[in-house]
């Protein structure tokens, strides 16, 4: 199993903002469809501005990489790109895999 961490670091004050877009766009449900695809989290800092945190957990390496490859994944990138910093379409995460893994009551 991997995560996929990406960063997005919003524009001055932008940061609902991009929530707004992932809401409107259904941007994780979108790549809730994607084969090999376990959870998605959209995440804001608690304390001040910061980066906006998306993090997904994917059965494997292949099946993040149908996600980044998937057609669906690039609709609406020009008004994402209008909210982040630095955004171009093609931008991906860093990728991790778990290699220990606990899990408690939540």
């Amino acid at each position: 199993m991997i995560r996929s961490v990406l960063h997005l670091r919003p524009r001055a004050g932008r940061s609902t903002d991009i929530v707004d877009f992932y809401r409107r766009y259904h941007v994780l449900e979108r790549a809730s469809r994607q084969e090999g695809f376990i959870s998605s989290e959209l995440q804001l800092p608690i304390h001040g501005e910061g980066d906006v945190l998306v993090t997904a957990l994917w059965r494997d390496a292949d099946a993040y990489k149908g996600w980044l490859e998937n057609p669906d994944r690039a609709l609406h990138t020009d008004e994402l790109a209008e909210l982040v910093e630095d955004f171009h379409a093609g931008v991906s995460g860093e990728t991790y895999e778990i290699v220990l893994d606990e899990r408690g009551e939540r």
